[in-house]
């Protein structure tokens, strides 16, 4: 233990040193000078008889009490069983300890790994070969690339066993999206805290979870909520939960809500609990419990409590269809539409928010006073 923690401050004196490895070696135990020290060096190593690494580095010492190793300004290619090259990357410092297999790689560091297709850029990064885990240090802030995926956050860490990821701080990042008509998506995020799985755009497991003041930007929509997953196929599916407030850009629609489920490939969005809809364009608001709207016929399902105001008209029932294009609203259930002070109920009740006509359909009644309609 004590050997460890000489060991590791020796290597923090070194960071915090421009990286140089000149220190007092009269302050170190004999077992801590290098037993070994190499510059300029390119070094090889073998498994079975084939190369699986190969390093440059300005500078390399091994510590032959302590099994570890330093070296400064690396360059290093990582290769498989058949000789093709894997992985690449680059650091200013590199320290390895075989006993523990732990390494830990210092500033400027960039880490490509082909096979996976995930590029990795960061100022601390520590691997752990026994628990296949992969963290950065605290604060430290890491950008993390995947196809046309890519995120840049504080606080990583990731598993090779579970093929997960997660960042706990500060959190930015953008997936670019290409349909079949060769167009391309952007959806740009944000977070407080993200965690989701390194896998490809096109796997429909995709699973991605923002946690935290989370932001979601579609060609389409702007979503704020407490927490927000992206899932499916080119993140087909979006899930909000908590706090939700967004537009709908195309519409020209506002909305809140508890929670909100999005088909972005069939442009069809849920909204429940205490929901608002704001149709900006035609002055209309909306209130419901569940409210359900079709993007690409802009109509509106609304169930529970449903209110709707627009100029001096206001509207409710247990149910309503509303048709944006065509500014109609069917009304169902203890149907109700209040014009000033003239009232009309019905069991159901079609109603033009253009024209203002109305048209009542079972046990009618109402009140209509100063010669009203």
């Amino acid at each position: 233990m004590k050997k460890s923690i000489l060991a590791l401050t020796v290597l923090i004196s070194l960071c915090t040193a421009s990286c140089s490895l000149k220190y007092r070696r009269d302050k170190l135990a004999e077992n801590f000078i290098p037993q070994i020290v190499f510059s300029q060096a390119v070094l090889n190593r073998y498994e079975n008889n084939k190369k699986s690494l190969a390093l440059k580095t300005v500078k390399f010492e091994q510590y032959d009490k302590s099994n570890t190793v330093f070296a400064q300004d690396c360059d290093f290619v990582l290769f498989d069983e058949e000789g093709k090259e894997i992985s690449t990357g680059a650091c200013a410092l590199l320290s390895a300890d075989s006993d523990s297999e732990i390494y830990t790689f210092y500033d400027g560091i960039s880490f490509d790994n082909k096979k996976q297709g995930i590029a990795i850029k960061g100022s601390t990064i520590k691997w752990n070969g026994k628990t296949q885990q992969l963290v950065s240090a605290k604060n430290s802030q890491l950008t993390l690339k995947k196809d046309d995926f890519e995120v840049t956050g504080k606080n990583f860490s990731a598993s090779s066993v579970s093929n997960t990821f997660q960042f706990s701080q500060g959190v930015k990042g953008q997936q670019i999206l290409t349909q079949a008509s060769s167009s391309a998506e952007q959806i740009t995020f944000s977070a407080d805290s993200m965690s989701g799985h390194v896998s490809s755009k096109s796997d429909a497991g995709n699973n991605t979870v923002l946690s935290g003041h989370a932001y979601v930007k579609t060609k389409t929509m702007e979503i704020h909520a407490d927490s927000i997953e992206l899932s499916g196929k080119d993140f087909r599916y979006v899930k909000a939960n908590g706090n939700i407030k967004g537009v709908n850009t195309e519409s020209q629609l506002e909305f809140e809500a508890s929670s909100l489920e999005y088909d972005r490939e069939v442009k069809i969005v849920t909204l429940s609990g205490d929901v608002m809809l704001k149709d900006i364009k035609n002055a209309v608001t909306a209130k419901a419990q569940i409210i359900e709207y079709n993007q690409a016929t802009d109509v509106a399902v609304m169930q529970v409590g449903v209110e709707l105001t627009q100029k001096n008209n206001k509207c409710s029932g247990a149910y309503a269809l509303y048709r944006k294009k065509e500014q109609t609203l069917e009304l169902a259930g203890n149907a109700k539409v209040a014009q000033g002070t003239d009232t009309f109920r019905a069991q159901s009740i079609s109603f033009n928010l253009e024209t203002e006509q109305i048209v009542l359909d079972g046990n009618v009644r109402g009140t209509v006073k100063n010669g009203g309609n």
